[in-house]
């Protein structure tokens, strides 16, 4: 057995939660248990004071916005890899993007960050890409609540990532259907302050919480079903995590022969992926063509995580020498299949 989509592992009790619901006829967030009971387990994961269920990611980085009082005359910074919604989100504000460039880590530096800020800063969006957490978040957090600017941890990618949601002012996970926890689609916006997890649930269209002042609501809302369909991904996501990372392992120590290997630290991700820098673009689009048979991701034109197809002008960029494989859930058959392909592209690249 090989599995790439995870939430196939939890399929049984997944169906039976479904059935649940329909049976209680309270398909909607509003009224229903399955909804709240998703919201409090994130929450209480991450270390966080509230979330609210949604729609989409994208829909909870906009609303979190909106709460954040984000719109005309204001920037937002961005990463120049991630999911180009992110971009989209900002500007569905009104606010303006700015692109802040990244480095071997895929995620951008602090420095990266502080030669963007100005006057008109609002907020700073950080991915955790490829299901670890960006090295350089911490330091990015203090810079940032020392300016009074707050900072949005887009955790998209990052289910089970070690700290990864905890350090913002505010953070974000998706169930979309490519995510650890897939719910075909869907997102949670998280935080700690009780005044800003009012005005997101408000505006994500929670009708029953009051705000100190009038504001227009929309429906953003995540359906009982799908948090049905999360739940038992949460409840099994450790030990997920656990039997990834034990074969991501030999596949960095692979890796390794041929490029640098990232993360660094094995146990500052999931364990979803492995991802290397080879010497040369040209290095890393032969060994790609060598990886077929596996699940393998090479920034590339026209990629929309990419800000090179975004409408932004600017001049980030430079991962052609970047490719990484996804990890996938397998028995011991499969596992020895997974490293077997592995080594003959290896072999295929050092001959």
């Amino acid at each position: 057995m090989a599995l790439y989509q995870y939430s196939l592992l939890t399929a049984d009790a997944q169906v039976s939660l479904a059935r649940q619901v329909i049976a209680t006829g309270r398909l909607g967030s509003i009224g229903g248990m399955r909804v709240p009971q998703f919201e409090a387990a994130v929450a209480a994961r991450i270390g966080r004071a509230h979330a609210t269920a949604m729609a989409s990611a994208t829909a909870a980085l906009e609303v979190t916005l909106r709460a954040l009082n984000v719109g005309p005359g204001c920037e937002v910074v961005i990463p120049a890899l991630g999911w180009i919604s992110l971009g989209a989100a900002v500007t569905a504000t009104g606010a303006s993007v700015r692109v802040a460039s990244t480095r071997e880590h895929l995620t951008p530096s602090f420095e990266d960050v502080a030669h963007l800020l100005t006057a008109d800063t609002r907020a700073v969006v950080i991915a955790h890409l490829r299901g670890w957490t960006a090295p350089d978040i911490a330091r990015i957090a203090a810079e940032l609540r020392r300016r009074g600017i707050p900072l949005i941890e887009d955790c998209a990618q990052a289910w089970g990532a070690p700290g990864a949601g905890s350090y913002g002012t505010a953070a974000f996970f998706s169930t979309q259907t490519y995510k650890v926890v897939a719910t075909g689609e869907g997102g949670l916006a998280l935080c700690d302050d009780p005044e800003l997890a009012s005005r997101i649930r408000a505006l994500a269209g929670d009708t029953r919480v009051r705000t100190p002042t009038p504001l227009w609501r929309g429906n953003a809302r995540m359906p009982e079903i799908s948090a049905a369909l999360a739940l038992p991904q949460l409840d099994q996501l450790d030990d997920l995590v656990q039997e990834l990372r034990s074969l991501q392992r030999p596949a960095a120590e692979l890796l390794s022969t041929i490029g640098t290997v990232l993360p660094g630290d094995l146990d500052a991700g999931n364990g979803t992926h492995v991802g290397v820098w080879l010497d040369t673009p040209a290095a890393a689009e032969a060994f790609s063509s060598r990886l077929a048979d596996l699940h393998c991701w090479r920034p590339t034109v026209g990629d929309l995580h990419t800000c090179a197809a975004w409408p932004v002008d600017t001049q980030a960029g430079g991962w052609d020498r970047y490719l990484d494989i996804q990890i996938p859930y397998t028995d011991r058959h499969a596992r020895r299949a997974f490293l077997d392909c592995l080594r003959r592209a290896i072999k295929g690249v050092q001959a």
